[in-house]
């Protein structure tokens, strides 16, 4: 096993409620809440944010380094953080579907950390698709 995921477990538990970073997402008109985040999906959430925050400043140093050595060794820590912020999101997104037992409509998390959903699946196939099949 590796020890990112051995110590991610220690991570996610050292975040507190203080630590949480709210979802910035405001309602929309169409949204429907059927509750809101769970604390692990909050920590989830708050780490995915702050991974993706060290990726960027990998970044961002890597454009400025003068030093073609370390500026490799840059771009593969903002490629190495954001591959698992990406892995923090798609965990996140599952476990809030199972909780919710939302698999088979399009989901979203607003501000206060509710959960949502804003339509019902549609099984049309859009107009050029239709027209290609001769539908």
């Amino acid at each position: 096993m590796s020890t990112w995921l051995k110590l991610l477990p220690i991570e996610l538990d050292g975040l507190s409620s203080a630590d949480f970073i709210e979802p910035p997402h405001q309602d929309i008109k169409d949204d429907k809440v059927v509750g809101l985040m769970s604390e692990d999906c909050k920590r989830l959430w708050t780490l995915h944010i702050l991974l993706e925050k060290v990726s960027q400043q990998y970044r961002l140093d890597a454009h400025y380094c003068r030093d073609e050595a370390e500026k490799e060794k840059l771009e593969t820590k903002a490629v190495e953080c954001a591959e698992k912020a990406h892995a923090m999101l798609a965990i996140m997104w599952i476990a809030i579907r199972d909780e919710f037992e939302i698999w088979n409509r399009t989901i979203g998390i607003r501000v206060g950390y509710k959960v949502v959903t804003n339509s019902e699946p549609s099984n049309d196939m859009p107009p050029i698709i239709k027209r290609l099949l001769g539908l």
